[in-house]
């Protein structure tokens, strides 16, 4: 691949990444969003009391998936940085190295030193590119990861439903939340599809 190529492909990951770290901030928002509403819902289920107990504990592990799911972003927003470092790293080598080649060719004949720097220069840039690799496959594992924490949130939002039929007088004030948890469960889950759609395209 010519040093022209490589700096496309790395200008070309560099913005997957930037993208990456963007979608990343919007499914953080949402988490908040969950996490509060779920604080407000445990308010209104101490409210309703005993008719309201599994809406309750339902709320709780919404709760926790929100933070969870708030941890592993903030993991992955870590990895689109370091990725980012790496990747505007390669493109610096990669011009450096064009203007060392760019050099080479002109000379009337081998210069051992410069054929050396060369050979060593190559060497760090491919030791990049693998950490890169490395970088983008714990990304992708950790959008499985929340993918899969995602799709039970909507198992626990779509039982917050059936608690709220319990709820008596409680019931259309628990069925308005249960709801506002499933939309927000389900906004969260196309954006992480479409992170991991990014990811494998690099």
């Amino acid at each position: 691949m010519s040093t022209q190529a490589l700096q496309h492909s790395s200008s070309q990951q560099l913005a997957s990444f930037v993208r990456l770290n963007e979608g990343i901030k919007g499914v953080v928002l949402i988490a908040f969003q969950i996490n509060i509403m779920a604080l407000n819902a445990i308010l209104l289920s101490h409210r309703a009391g005993e008719v309201a107990l599994g809406f309750g504990v339902i709320s709780k592990e919404l709760r926790t998936l929100s933070v969870e799911l708030t941890g592993l972003m903030q993991e992955l927003s870590s990895d689109a940085y370091q990725a980012v470092n790496l990747i505007s790293d390669l493109l610096r080598r990669e011009r450096r190295q064009h203007l060392l080649q760019a050099t080479r060719q002109q000379l009337p004949q081998p210069l051992p030193a410069l054929d050396a720097i060369l050979a060593e220069r190559l060497q760090v840039f491919q030791a990049r590119g693998q950490q890169v690799r490395e970088v983008r496959l714990r990304l992708l594992d950790r959008l499985e990861e929340a993918r899969k924490l995602c799709q039970f949130g909507t198992a626990i939002s779509r039982s917050a439903k059936i608690e709220a039929a319990y709820g008596r007088e409680y019931g259309r004030a628990l069925a308005e939340v249960s709801q506002d948890f499933d939309q927000k469960i389900q906004t969260i889950l196309p954006s992480i599809e479409t992170l991991c759609a990014g990811m494998q395209r690099i």
